[in-house]
C-alpha cells in the first residue's frame, strides 16, 4: 500500500477518533446530571407547621417540632423555644433534597438498612396534618460523610442522598431506643436583652439587695459624645462596686445560658418558690426580667435550677456562672 494511502487512513481514524470520544465524553457528562434526582420538587417549607423525626419501632426516643404563633418550638422538649436557624437549615435542605439512585428493590433495603422497621423517618406535615415530605434515611455512606441513603415514604427507590440526616440528629452508629437529644435544638438563651439596652439591675443577696444604674455623662468638651457609666445606687454606703465588676455582671447577664430545661412545675425542693437569689432587669423600654436561682440540682452541686419569671421552664445553670453574679464580683480585690 501506498504511503499516501496510509497518511489518508490515518487521518481518518484519528478524526473517527476524536469523534468517538467527544460523544463519549458528552454522553458521560450527561448521564451523570441526569442521575441526581430532587426527591421533593413541589415541597413547600413554609407551609410546614409540624415535624416528626422517629423510628417506628421506637416512637418515644423520637423528636417533634411545633409552629406556634409563627415561631417553632420543641414539641417534645417541653415546648421550648426551637433554634430557628437549625430548623430552616432542615426545612432548606429536605427543599433542595437530590440523591442518585442506587437501587429500585424492596429486597435490598437490608444492604441500605431503610426497611421501614429500622429507618429513621423525617415527616413533613401541613396545618392539616397532611404529608408534605416523608422521607425515610437509612445508613450513611463511609465514604461520604455528608451523604446518606434515602427512600420516599411507600417508594421502593432507594437514593445516595446529599444530607446526612443520621449526623443531623445525633444518632450515627446509636443503639435505635436511644432518646434524640431534644436540648441539641432548643435555644437555651434564657433572656433576650440586649446589654446596652439594660438600664438597672437589681441582685438580692439573701437578704441583702444591691442596684445599680446607668447614668449618661456629659463632658465639658461639647465635641465628646455623651457617655453611659454604672454606678452602684444600693446600698449607698460601705465598699462600691466598681464599674468595671458591674458590666462584667451586666455583660453576663445579657448572655445568661442554662445548661438544660428540666420541667415546667417549680417544686419547693428546687428551692424557686423562695429565692434567695433573684435578678431583675430592667431596659430602657421599662421592660422588665426576673430570674431567680434555687437549689442545687445535682448531688455534686455543678447545677443550679433556675426560673426566668414569664417564661413556663425551669433550667439547670452552672455553679460557676451562678457565682460569676453573686459571689466573684462581690469578693474584695
Amino acid at each position: 500500500m501506498k504511503s499516501k494511502n496510509l497518511i489518508t487512513l490515518a487521518i481518518v481514524l484519528g478524526v473517527l477518533i476524536i469523534i468517538y470520544l467527544a460523544q463519549t465524553l458528552g454522553t458521560s457528562k450527561k448521564s451523570v446530571s441526569e442521575s441526581l434526582v430532587e426527591l421533593f420538587p413541589d415541597f413547600n417549607s413554609s407551609s410546614v407547621s409540624y415535624i416528626k423525626v422517629f423510628k417506628q419501632g421506637y416512637p418515644d426516643s423520637g423528636l417533634s417540632f411545633a409552629k406556634k404563633d409563627g415561631n417553632w418550638v420543641v414539641d417534645s422538649y417541653f415546648n421550648a423555644p426551637a433554634k430557628a436557624t437549625d430548623i430552616e437549615k432542615l426545612l432548606g435542605d429536605v427543599d433542595t433534597l437530590q440523591g442518585e439512585v442506587r437501587s429500585t428493590s424492596a429486597e435490598l433495603f437490608g444492604d441500605y438498612e431503610i426497611g421501614d422497621d429500622v429507618a429513621l423517618r423525617l415527616q413533613f406535615m401541613g396545618p392539616d396534618s397532611t404529608d408534605l415530605a416523608y422521607l425515610l434515611v437509612g445508613k450513611g455512606v463511609p465514604q461520604a460523610s455528608k451523604a446518606s441513603f434515602a427512600r420516599k415514604n411507600g417508594s421502593d427507590t432507594v437514593y445516595m442522598a446529599n444530607i446526612n440526616f443520621l449526623s443531623r440528629f445525633a444518632v450515627w452508629n446509636a443503639e435505635p431506643a436511644k432518646r434524640m437529644p431534644g436540648k441539641r435544638w432548643a435555644e437555651l438563651k434564657m433572656i433576650e436583652v440586649d446589654k446596652d439596652k439594660i438600664s438597672s439591675v437589681e441582685i438580692k443577696i439573701k437578704k441583702q439587695n444591691y442596684r445599680f444604674e446607668k447614668k449618661e455623662e456629659i463632658s465639658e468638651d461639647t465635641l465628646e459624645a455623651v457617655k453611659s457609666v454604672w454606678y452602684q445606687v444600693e446600698p449607698a454606703g460601705g465598699d462600691q462596686l466598681k464599674e468595671d465588676k458591674i458590666t462584667g455582671i451586666i455583660g453576663r447577664l445579657a448572655n445568661l445560658r442554662a445548661t438544660e430545661i428540666i420541667g415546667s412545675e417549680a417544686l419547693p425542693e428546687q428551692g424557686l418558690t423562695e429565692p434567695d437569689h433573684i435578678v431583675s432587669i430592667t431596659t430602657d423600654e421599662g421592660l422588665i426580667s426576673r430570674v431567680a436561682f434555687g437549689a442545687e440540682a445535682d448531688t455534686s452541686g455543678n447545677m443550679l435550677y433556675t426560673m426566668v419569671e414569664s417564661q413556663p421552664y425551669i433550667y439547670t445553670i452552672s455553679k460557676s456562672t451562678f457565682e460569676s453574679i453573686f459571689v466573684t464580683p462581690f469578693k474584695k480585690d
